[in-house]
């Protein structure tokens, strides 16, 4: 049996009005997909997202981190970054599921993306990457190939609010379809 395969697209998951986009993408496939939160906090900015989003080195970030799962199985690491000064009193801040999503949360505050940039590289996964994605003690891992998708959410004024950096098992053939328009 082949790797699982399926036809996405970014958008669902910055649509305001999708609910759990992975869960309806994850059953068109034929899977079920879930997420665990693993952490919501507020921290100093690792200095290449302070750069991404426009912020002093070390500036604060809310930083929402969720292993997203496939038939139990994880097969991303999902990681999402705003200004603090946006999202700190926020339900962004907290470690639990956001009614109708982030897309439809942060809107609500006023931003929503008027441009996307991704960018996809191959790189190797760190331990602490490999220990979630593989669902194994540090002392049995061993670092593979991943794919990172680095998205940045820009507003009308071209202000960056928002990144996420996505780590994906190797394995998983994703083709990516956007509409002109």
């Amino acid at each position: 049996m082949g790797e699982p395969r399926w036809n996405t697209t970014s958008d669902q998951y910055l649509n305001p009005t999708a609910d759990d986009a992975w869960a309806a993408e994850a059953t068109a496939s034929g899977q079920h997909g879930t997420q665990r939160i693993l952490d919501a906090d507020t921290r100093p900015a690792p200095d290449d997202i302070a750069q991404m989003l426009g912020l002093p080195v070390g500036a604060a970030v809310v930083r929402r981190r969720r292993l997203i799962l496939a038939d139990g199985q994880p097969v991303e690491l999902a990681t999402s970054y705003w200004p603090a000064s946006l999202a700190e009193m926020t339900v962004l801040a907290e470690p639990q599921k956001i009614p109708g999503g982030t897309a439809r949360f942060v809107a609500e505050i006023g931003h929503s993306p008027a441009e996307i940039r991704e960018d996809i590289t191959v790189r190797n996964s760190t331990a602490a990457e490999e220990v979630l994605l593989q669902q194994r003690p540090l002392a049995l891992v061993d670092t593979e190939p991943v794919l990172e998708l680095t998205r940045i959410l820009l507003d009308e004024s071209g202000q960056p609010f928002q990144v996420d950096v996505n780590v994906m098992r190797a394995g998983q053939h994703i083709r990516y379809t956007r509409q002109a328009g």
